[in-house]
């Protein structure tokens, strides 16, 4: 118990002082069954909090940082291959553009918007949690280096495009890395993002958009 009864006090203080960088920890006010190592989750812009948090307590901690594992060089998770995500929208059928330029902060999420517009006959229906998730790619491969991995909210919200109409879909970008070799938070340049979407109906494949541009800043 007396690495817990440190590193509680040390969460509540990071609660108190820090609440953005705590994506997830053991609650402090419960010390029934806590034994090391000990997982914690930090967003992906407080790699100097993990230092410390590192520093202090060793493997007695589990730390993430973002998507990532730290210290650096630990595994990371391997990201889908490119043949195992969904294929393209077919531009005949449903066009997607954003609502406007996208800019975020390196380290930061925004929310924003998807615009599609349903060139067929029928109704389209896109199932959400409340908004579409944004994968940061790199505009020259296609490749995935990151996006938001912060847990997020499961309830079933659909958005109905009617045939010949435009609708906004809420859109969330994150700046999380996914590739050690970028750090924790993908740098500022100018990338581009795909969203991933499920098509209402049981048997309709997913799909994405195509490379929608993106400019992070520093």
């Amino acid at each position: 118990m007396a690495v817990w009864d440190e590193l509680k006090v040390v969460l509540v203080r990071l609660r108190h002082e820090q609440p953005r960088a705590l994506l997830g920890y053991p609650m402090p006010e419960v010390d029934e069954g806590r034994r090391p190592p000990f997982n914690i989750r930090l967003a992906a812009w407080a790699s100097a909090t993990a230092e410390d948090l590192h520093r202090q307590f060793g493997d007695d901690v589990d730390l993430t940082v973002g998507a990532l594992p730290y210290p650096p060089g630990r595994p990371a998770p391997s990201p889908p291959a490119a043949d195992e995500r969904s294929g393209l929208l077919d531009p005949r059928e449903l066009t997607a553009e954003l609502d406007g330029p996208a800019i975020v902060r390196s380290g930061e999420s925004v929310g924003h918007g998807l615009l599609l517009t349903n060139l067929t006959e029928q109704h389209v229906q896109i199932e959400t949690n409340g908004h579409v998730t944004a994968d940061v790619v790199d505009p020259s491969t296609g490749e995935v280096i990151g996006g938001s991995s912060g847990p997020q909210l499961l309830p079933l919200i659909v958005f109905r495009v009617e045939p010949g109409q435009t609708q906004r879909i809420p859109l969330l970008i994150g700046t999380d890395s996914i590739k050690p070799q970028l750090g924790y938070t993908i740098p500022a340049g100018a990338w581009g993002i795909q969203v991933p979407l499920k098509l209402g109906g049981h048997d309709t494949p997913g799909r994405r958009t195509p490379i929608l541009p993106l400019t992070i800043t520093a």
